[in-house]
């Protein structure tokens, strides 16, 4: 994968007017577990059906039309439930989609390495990262997400996926943490013992966040979201988290390294720097009944793309949009959604200095 090919996103940066970079489509509502610290329970409760295959075509064409994305991300629901998930990938990487994620609770067992390994094979160009979700020690892993036994099926579809990754460069494993009030004082050690055990790419952290099935579960003490994030980083400082193997991984490390210093700053309270958020900008999120928001936390929406035929560009560039737009930035929006931090961060030239020696300190 060549490097050169990130080059035209660099530009919007300093260029805010133009097609989104990065996606969050939520490709179905069915889910074999019930987390409760699950923002999405509602959908997950009522297997909310996701849109069809020909919808998601004309999206991925209405998107391509407006200019190349950077990533997308799958959302659910759990993505590998849907037996057409290999097309749903093909739909957008046939035109040039350089990162592919899809988070997973590791638990459909044959068909989400079936589907994995025709999505990396298919799209030899976009790098596919699959992330296993754990919510620390099996335990208190299974009682949030309502599964006996799910820690350690979890745990062999890490094995399983990697076994995969050493026959295909461009697919990259990962683990997925939230931190809750229930599993915040174990977190930072679990995750090491996964690192050691599993020896995955990376590990992304996230903070509980929106309306959650068990509301207690969203009382999180920021520093312990940051004994987790720090964590991460001295484990990263070892070498063994290695990061995803594609151009441009030591700048993302650098990238998430100052995004989880802002999303402990914002969980802290109101005091501290704004960031600017291009959630609406440079990113959009896309439910399983085609509404369109700005991001998974506003509750907002720009339109609902059953009313235009499935054509993102005639609600992106319409009044609707551009009105919320402006409202996020005279409001000063701000959240601890670290997908939209993470553009934040990436695309703010004032964060560039810092970035900069956060890069220098990346182990090569």
């Amino acid at each position: 994968m060549n490097a050169l090919r990130y080059l035209p996103f660099a530009a919007r940066a300093f260029r805010r007017a133009g097609p989104p970079l990065h996606l969050t489509l939520f490709v179905t509502g069915a889910c074999n577990a019930r987390c409760r610290h699950c923002f999405h329970w509602k959908e997950v409760a009522a297997g909310v059906q996701g849109p069809s295959l020909d919808e998601v075509r004309r999206l991925a064409d209405s998107a391509a039309g407006m200019g190349p994305l950077l990533w997308v991300s799958f959302g659910g629901g759990e993505p590998f439930l849907r037996t057409d998930l290999p097309d749903l990938a093909r739909a957008f990487c046939r035109h040039g989609l350089r990162h592919l994620a899809i988070p997973t609770n590791g638990l459909v067992e044959a068909r989400q390495h079936e589907s994995a390994e025709r999505i990396a094979r298919e799209n030899p160009d976009t790098f596919v990262s699959v992330s296993v979700s754990f919510d620390g020690p099996p335990d208190i892993h299974d009682a949030i997400r309502q599964v006996p036994g799910g820690h350690v099926r979890s745990s062999e579809a890490v094995r399983r996926f990697a076994e995969q990754s050493r026959e295909l460069p461009n697919l990259g494993v990962g683990i997925l943490l939230c931190v809750t009030s229930e599993n915040q004082d174990v977190l930072a050690d679990h995750m090491e013992e996964l690192v050691d055990d599993l020896r995955p790419d990376n590990v992304t952290v996230n903070l509980a966040r929106g309306t959650a099935l068990d509301e207690s579960l969203l009382d999180v003490d920021p520093e312990r979201y940051r004994e987790v994030t720090e964590r991460k980083r001295q484990l990263v400082d070892r070498g063994l988290i290695p990061y995803f193997d594609f151009p441009l991984g030591r700048l993302a490390v650098a990238r998430d390294r100052l995004m989880y210093e802002h999303v402990a700053r914002v969980a802290s309270g109101p005091e501290g720097p704004h960031l600017p958020c291009t959630a609406g900008t440079l990113s959009a999120v896309i439910f399983e009944d085609g509404s369109v928001q700005p991001c998974e936390i506003l509750g907002r929406e720009i339109g609902r793309l059953g009313d235009v035929d499935w054509d993102l560009s005639r609600l992106w560039n319409g009044e609707q949009a551009q009105a919320l737009r402006e409202e996020i930035e005279r409001t000063k929006c701000r959240c601890t959604w670290e997908c939209a931090q993470a553009d934040n961060v990436l695309f703010q030239p004032r964060t560039w200095p810092r970035l900069a020696m956060a890069y220098a300190r990346v182990r090569p």
